[in-house]
């Protein structure tokens, strides 16, 4: 109501992470503002933008979600049925060798320039012996990944273990701010 109350107006619509966006919710922006009484419907244009091979909507009943497919956005929706569209083709923000580990997804995956060139993507990382690892981590006094609420997942050896990380990072001298901790979990 207070939204529309506002009297918006817009010719486009941009929507960013529009994979993990409802499909019903994908409708809301673009009913939201009245029609013009001379134009009627000002909306022309909607751009989705996002990747479909990531994580979806999240559907929190069990039921909606494995019976009615809920957890598919109108962006999956459309590349599933073979809508036209763009997929990027090259990356920018890691190493290629990272980027390669995601070849098995993205075939046509390749490096932007820079990723060559610049100094942050050729250096060595201080104080690691790889440019990436994986680590399994033992469960914690018996416990690895535990829901105490509806919903919510945590592993908690693994959250000690990336502060440690982190913590080891800092103390190298790695700015806070070049340092990203990533999760995976759906929930």
């Amino acid at each position: 109501g207070e939204f529309v109350r506002l009297n918006m107006q817009y010719d486009n619509l941009i929507m960013e992470e529009s994979a993990q966006i409802l499909e019903i919710e994908t409708f809301i922006p673009m009913l939201l503002q009245e029609h013009d009484k001379e134009f009627g419907c000002r909306l022309k244009r909607v751009v989705l933008l996002g990747d479909h091979n990531q994580l979806p909507p999240i559907i929190k009943n069990m039921a909606f979600q494995k019976y009615s497919h809920m957890d598919q956005s109108l962006f999956s929706r459309f590349i599933r049925l073979g809508t036209p569209h763009i997929q990027l083709n090259a990356q920018g923000r890691s190493r290629g060798s990272i980027a390669k580990l995601w070849n098995w997804r993205y075939k046509e995956l390749g490096d932007l320039p820079h990723v060559a060139e610049r100094k942050e993507f050729l250096k060595a990382n201080s104080g690691f012996s790889y440019e990436y690892q994986f680590i399994n981590v033992e469960d914690l006094r018996g416990k690895g990944c535990t829901s105490p609420m509806p919903y919510f997942y945590q592993n908690l050896a693994e959250a000690e273990y990336i502060v440690q990380v982190y913590m080891y990072m800092r103390l190298l001298g790695y700015p806070a701010s070049t340092i990203s901790i990533l999760t995976t979990y759906n929930g």
